[in-house]
């Protein structure tokens, strides 16, 4: 038997051996180079802000709906800001929601529906104006606290924002859903006086 045919599959195994580690020394850097960019961009660090509130009443209706429950009355708007930082990254807005609690109690939706969707673009900032007026039910452990806040001098609000975001890197396409929770804290309003608040807070994420 000729030596060259005995050797042939080895010699074989050792191409294809060769071949396979070239290729991994040619993909691993590209594959570390874009993991850590897919990190460093990713939407993780995405924060809407809160950057002002009206909140024109949050008080209880005189008189009782039921011996257990009063009724709230609330109005309240915002300026809920969104920032895209990245320099080359658009973010694609595909739903946004906001909702105005009270301690619990559920005040209500955004009276509008906000604007999506939308495109926005790099180191841009895009500023909508969410308000939730109304009424509604709360139990009397509710209308205490309440009570309470207003003789401190000091009522608290959150507004709940859920997005659904689409983000592009590269030739990777993904889809995000975040939920955020935005505390304020408001003098109680009072002779037709609107309170306000402009210290402007972040809002973060929650499960």
């Amino acid at each position: 038997m000729d030596d060259d045919d005995e050797q042939s599959p080895c010699e074989g195994c050792k191409y294809i051996l060769q071949r396979t580690w070239e290729c991994v020394q040619f993909w691993t850097p590209l594959s570390v180079t874009f993991l850590i960019l897919w990190l460093f961009f990713r939407p993780d660090r995405f924060h809407p802000r809160i950057d002002s509130g009206v909140l024109a009443a949050l008080h209880l209706a005189d008189g009782n709906a039921t011996d257990h429950q009063r009724q709230l009355l609330y109005d309240l708007a915002v300026d809920l800001s969104f920032r895209n930082a990245h320099r080359r990254l658009s973010i694609r807005y595909l739903d946004i929601a906001a909702t105005a609690f009270y301690g619990d109690t559920k005040l209500g939706p955004a009276d509008d529906a906000l604007p999506a969707p939308f495109r926005q673009g790099p180191k841009n900032t895009t500023v909508l104006h969410p308000s939730f007026r109304g009424a509604v039910e709360v139990d009397s452990g509710t209308a205490a606290e309440l009570e309470r806040e207003i003789a401190e001098g000091t009522v608290h609000v959150k507004v709940s924002v859920a997005l659904t975001l689409k983000y592009k890197v590269w030739l990777i396409r993904d889809v995000y859903f975040y939920k955020y929770g935005c505390w304020l804290w408001f003098p109680p309003p009072a002779n037709a006086t609107p309170a306000v608040f402009d210290a402007g807070t972040r809002c973060w994420a929650v499960k």
